[in-house]
């Protein structure tokens, strides 16, 4: 059985290789598709999960302006209308909505595009860290968030459901033969037993301002299991804290054991400095890691060296991005060349039972969706 099973995944993986070019085929029942959607404005991801349910991760639309930024595919539309039609090209066949979204935090490269969204794909239930009051650790202010819930008070009113995020739970984003965990949210975190939870920040009162949980601490982190398949995604948690910053601030430590063994992660905090600790990339062990980059600070050097370090298991470890800026090139030198493939739409497609899964770039600069590069089929839970 094990001898079929590798020629299986040998053959598997030279039909692969002649995919490029080609666009990429439709989801079907029964796989699992994971979209790490590039457009150039922060993060985005679409699930497709085994029973047609979908779930966008984020909307993300960074301001213009920024040096070596450029939008994909171009300027002429918004982020979030990019990311809608990029989801309509791949929804299953006659689906007019997502039914689920979940915002991870409240900044703009990873909530700002939410309206345009819905505006073409309907959301029907939405999850975020804050709801309904929005007032921890601080009440929001800023104009991006005045939006956001001018926007959710007109759409509860015709048939929106907005829910907070309930670290521990494995049954508020529900799909059959899949779960997913949720790991951690505003800094309460799951234990790993029942929906029991433990709060990983200390009392508010009793914190300098300087050092009370910043937004991107609060981020909510969930866990998705099919089958021996497993993947992880926690928005922008920070890794090991800041030089004279509290050690409660290493957000990665704290939850690297309850997540456990995955076979996929997105890359924390795109990346940046101080993310994917030691202890997390230990913890975690994936094979396959997305960095969801769009800025030319995405990824940092110090990070790409240890996601790409081969004495770390497993090895090898395949890294994949969906940008690499040419100002990040160069500061990265070779280290770039060493990347999977190419920068683009990163999709994770599972097989039927969740038994092995491949990786394909897909081409971000026009809306062909053509594949540049696959990688696999791997074995889950190797």
């Amino acid at each position: 059985m094990k001898h079929t099973a590798v020629l299986f995944l040998l053959a598997a993986a030279a039909a692969a290789q002649t995919e490029a070019g080609r666009p990429l085929p439709a989801w079907t029942p029964g796989t699992l598709d994971i979209h790490q959607i590039s457009t150039g404005r922060g993060n985005a991801a679409l699930f497709i999960l085994p029973d047609g349910t979908t779930l966008l991760v984020d909307a993300g639309a960074a301001g213009d302006g920024l040096p070596q930024s450029e939008p994909h595919p171009d300027a002429s539309r918004t982020p979030g209308t990019w990311i809608a039609r990029y989801a309509k090209r791949h929804l299953p066949t006659g689906a007019t909505g997502l039914d689920y979204a979940l915002i991870t935090h409240f900044h703009g490269d990873h909530m700002a595009g939410i309206i345009d969204v819905d505006r073409a794909l309907p959301i029907r239930t939405l999850i975020d860290r804050g709801w309904p009051d929005y007032s921890y650790p601080a009440p929001f202010t800023d104009p991006t968030m005045a939006a956001y819930r001018r926007f959710l008070g007109e759409r509860t009113k015709t048939g929106l459901t907005v829910e907070r995020f309930k670290p521990g739970s494995a049954s508020q984003i529900r799909a059959p033969k899949c779960e997913i965990r949720n790991i951690i949210g505003n800094g309460e975190v799951w234990t790993g037993s029942g929906e029991t939870t433990r709060q990983l920040f200390p009392a508010l009162d009793s914190l300098a301002p300087a050092d009370r949980p910043s937004e991107n601490m609060c981020s909510l982190g969930f866990r998705l299991q099919y089958g021996p398949f497993r993947y992880f995604t926690g928005g922008d948690l920070p890794g090991t804290p800041d030089p004279g910053f509290p050690a409660w601030h290493a957000m990665e430590a704290a939850i690297a054991g309850v997540i456990g063994r995955v076979d996929v992660h997105v890359v924390n905090q795109h990346g940046s400095m101080g993310e994917e600790s030691e202890e997390f990339l230990r913890a975690l062990r994936s094979t396959v890691l997305i960095v969801p980059a769009w800025a030319a600070s995405h990824p940092a050097p110090d990070v790409l060296k240890r996601i790409m370090n081969s004495r770390l298991p497993p090895a090898p470890r395949y890294v994949f991005t969906t940008e690499m800026r040419e100002a990040a090139r160069i500061v990265i030198g070779q280290r770039a060349t060493q990347l999977a493939g190419p920068p683009g739409h990163i999709v994770v497609r599972v097989a039927h039972g969740g038994d092995h899964y491949q990786v394909y770039v897909l081409d971000n600069r026009d809306e062909r969706d053509l594949i540049l590069a696959a990688k696999g089929p791997f074995q889950a839970n190797q």
